[in-house]
């Protein structure tokens, strides 16, 4: 297997890095015998079909923005709601992972590190879990990022008002 990117190094992330992620995602491909190829573009590619995941910690942040601001169009308030452009990755590696940090995501971060073990996956698989039975319920709770970030030291994503 190779891992192909357009960014300058693997662990780069489009945010320069979080913490030693170069360090940690070169190790972590190594022990898995996958190679990487960096600065480069992909010409073509066999669709495999895939569903519509949740994209992030971030773009959940931006809806919940978008909505305010809606909500108080509609009240004949302002929009002021800001989302708050933090960056969270939990990468899954099978049987361990790892963790990206980046709060804000463009520096200067107040807030950035990386991690790795098998808590990781263990997370992900219970975001995973929990993402699925949001969508088939319809439920708009935020309980993994209530809770679970909250464990981190990390706030939920919520619309900010300026």
């Amino acid at each position: 297997m190779t891992f192909v990117t357009s960014e300058p190094y693997v662990g780069h992330m489009g945010l320069g890095g979080v913490g030693d992620s170069k360090g940690l995602m070169e190790s972590e491909l190594r022990q898995r015998h996958i190679k990487w190829i960096v600065n480069a573009k992909i010409d073509a590619v066999t669709p495999v079909a895939t569903g519509a995941p949740e994209t992030g910690y971030m773009i959940e942040s931006m809806v919940s923005a978008i909505c305010e601001n809606i909500a108080a169009e509609l009240a004949g308030e302002p929009a002021v709601a800001q989302a708050t452009w933090n960056a969270i990755c939990l990468a899954d590696f099978g049987d361990t992972g790892a963790a990206f940090v980046a709060l804000p995501e463009i520096p200067p971060r107040n807030v950035t590190w990386s991690k790795s073990g098998k808590w990781v996956h263990l997370a992900k698989i219970a975001f995973e879990k929990y993402f699925l039975r949001k969508v088939r319920t319809g439920s708009v709770t935020r309980v993994y990022g209530k809770y679970v970030l909250k464990l981190l030291g990390i706030a939920p994503p919520k619309a900010r008002r300026s």
